[in-house]
């Protein structure tokens, strides 16, 4: 497969003008020159045109160039990514340009741009061309959490200034933890380990086990809350039933209905305690005093009415008894007694008046017991009216008896409930507070951890982890070893003069085996900026040979910006382009010149292999280099990048 190497990287200008920087595809492109005149600027250009989502190009390329664009060659396919540049205080743009083809010509305005496009559809537009991805997805998807994307190229094209003598940060982008997860993520993808829907179903798997363990511990805290939560519903219940406010909690009686429970008792409305009246008090024993004034009346009455009751049954005796001997007389026929003696029948009245007496008595004796047994009904009648009258008036009188104890029980009821209603108000303060701390605490929604489990066993199941770490294994192997040859053919210092490398993509991170000990040390153990240099070297030529070997859907670009730095710091911006031109030569310029015998001879070893150089030191005596440099932008010259005398935005 033929490698994308970049061909010109232009800029255009408010009024039709365009800064072209050209470059020869495989083989090692150099661009020297002053401080500040814009060579790092190039890198940030390419990475702009490859979707980044911030404009990180300095202000005054804003304010005197409107879009930048990248043209990229593989064989005779071309393709040219352009970008619209946003002005000074604003933080991006999104329109994109994106077109392939064969010999296609630079446009010199924005208008002339072809493919108008969005970020994400550019991206996803590039990721085709450079072959990233084996799972389609739309492009306002592409971003997809676990998705190889082109943002993820990155690291292997440039050796930046925070990357080119860093002891802690390997590769471009590891700096940053927000983009350090997803670029680790996607590196057994670019090293062939794995393919993409792996990597995805990699991504998920390492999510939902951390999520499954997040909520494993959710439920063991909830449940340790809800236990408590429980219990102290319990004890507020009891105490409620104890003062009368509620029945008895069941032990066993879920949480929600205990919670309904106490809710139900908070909305109780407490009543005032009310004393009695004494006036009723009063009137109840005025009207108490009356009944037993009637009662004892009609009681004397009723005693009188049996008495004169008793006396008129005796009278019916003795008259029913005279009457009965009287009735004696009328066996005498004493209507026809004669006028005579009947002895002698002499004429003689006594016997007819005798007889008239006896008559006359035996009248009376019936009328009187006439009079006795008309009068008699009426007494017992009257001793009957009597004793329902007293018995109402028992029951009236019991009424207010009872009346009279109900006052006085209510009254000190009322004493008594004073205190217990104070502690009934406390008790229902304090369950309201309790259910306003605690309400929602049972309504949280427990996810359904059987299905998480159910779905990491899924993923655990397609993703071949074994396979995966054998084949990572063989990719750190052959990336140490390739690594471990350029590192030798770099000028270092004790102790990693002849040490080995060994490379792991899991921190990721490079140890360094030491020579005769076999020690192994990290990054921080080497401690010399000339060695943290050759080491990102022969890493970064290392990563590119194995990409080269295994077809990875990687351009065959590095960017190294200023591998002079550890040998000639700069001393400020103003500071010239250092010529380097023969004569006495210290350590640091002999190990520059190293340096560049191994750029050159690494890039001509490399098929489709481009590098491109941004240097400070220009080596004057050494043809390859002359030939090499694309660019110089020293102070003399008064060249740089974008040209001076450029319009700005707000002359356009």
């Amino acid at each position: 497969m033929t490698r994308w190497n970049i061909t010109t990287i232009f800029f255009l200008g408010v009024s039709r003008q365009r800064r072209e920087v050209t470059f020869a595809a495989d083989e090692l492109n150099i661009i020297t020159g002053a401080s500040g005149t814009g060579k790092s600027t190039l890198i940030k250009a390419i990475d702009y045109c490859l979707g980044s989502s911030k404009c990180e190009l300095p202000a005054h390329v804003r304010r005197r160039s409107v879009a930048v664009g990248v043209k990229w060659i593989a064989g005779d396919a071309e393709m040219i990514v352009g970008r619209v540049i946003p002005p000074v205080g604003q933080a991006t743009s999104t329109r994109m340009f994106t077109a392939t083809g064969r010999n296609l010509p630079l446009p010199e305005t924005v208008d002339e741009f072809d493919g108008a496009t969005t970020v994400e559809a550019a991206k996803a537009f590039i990721e085709r061309a450079f072959g990233i991805g084996d799972v389609i997805s739309e492009p306002d998807v592409a971003g997809v959490r676990g998705r190889a994307s082109v943002r993820h190229v990155t690291p292997y094209l440039f050796v930046t200034k925070e990357v080119i003598y860093s002891e802690s940060t390997l590769l471009h982008g590891l700096e940053k933890a927000d983009k350090a997860r997803d670029i680790i993520a996607a590196m057994p993808y670019f090293l062939r380990a794995t393919d993409e829907a792996s990597a995805i179903d990699e991504r998920r798997l390492r999510q939902l086990q951390r999520a499954l363990e997040k909520e494993g511990a959710k439920a063991r805290s909830r449940a340790a809350a809800e236990t408590a939560l429980k219990q102290r519903a319990i004890s507020l219940l009891t105490e409620a039933h104890r003062i009368g406010l509620a029945k008895s909690p069941p032990p066993d009686a879920p949480e929600v209905t205990l919670l309904a429970e106490l809710k139900t008792i908070c909305e109780t409305q407490l009543q005032a305690n009310t004393y009695p009246d004494e006036g009723e008090l009063g009137a109840l024993n005025r009207r108490r005093r009356e009944i037993l004034s009637e009662v004892s009346a009609l009681r004397r009455r009723l005693q009188a009415t049996r008495t004169a009751l008793r006396e008129a049954t005796g009278f019916q005796g003795a008259v029913s008894r005279q009457r009965d001997k009287l009735m004696l007389a009328e066996h005498l026929h004493l209507d026809g007694i004669a006028e005579v003696c009947p002895v002698c029948e002499t004429p003689s009245e006594r016997g007819r008046e005798a007889a008239q007496a006896l008559q006359a008595t035996l009248t009376k004796v019936r009328a009187e017991s006439v009079a006795v047994e008309r009068v008699r009904p009426r007494l017992v009648e009257h001793d009957g009216a009597l004793e329902e009258e007293i018995g109402r008036l028992n029951v009236e009188l019991r009424r207010i008896d009872d009346q009279i104890q109900t006052w006085l029980r209510q009254s000190e009821e009322t004493r008594r409930l004073a205190d217990l209603g104070q502690l009934r108000a406390h008790l229902l303060g304090r369950i309201s507070f309790f259910l306003e701390a605690s309400i929602d605490e049972p309504h949280q929604a427990a996810r359904d951890l059987s299905v998480l489990r159910a779905e990491i066993a899924e993923l655990e199941a397609r993703v071949d982890q074994k396979a995966k770490e054998i084949k990572l294994r063989r990719a750190e192997t052959r990336i140490s070893q390739f690594a471990s040859e350029a590192f030798v053919a770099l000028p270092t210092v004790a102790p990693c003069i002849g040490s080995e490398l060994d490379f792991s993509s899991r921190q990721p991170e490079v140890t360094v085996i030491e020579e005769g000990s076999g020690a192994v040390l990290r990054l921080p153990d080497v401690g010399s900026d000339q060695n943290y240099l050759a080491i990102h070297i022969a890493l970064s030529f290392a990563l590119q040979r194995y990409f080269e070997t295994v077809n990875a859907p990687v351009p065959g670009l590095l960017v190294l910006d200023q591998i002079s730095r550890p040998y000639f710091p700069t001393s400020g911006e103003d500071e010239d382009e250092a010529e380097i031109s023969g004569g006495e030569e210290d350590e640091d310029v002999q190990a520059m010149r190293k340096h560049i015998d191994f750029l050159f001879a690494e890039t001509a070893r490399r098929k489709g292999l481009q590098v491109l150089l941004i240097e400070h030191a220009y080596f004057a005596d050494d043809p390859r280099y002359v030939t090499a440099t694309r660019e110089r932008w020293t102070r003399a010259s008064g060249q740089a990048l974008i040209p001076l005398n450029w319009p700005t935005r707000g002359a356009e």
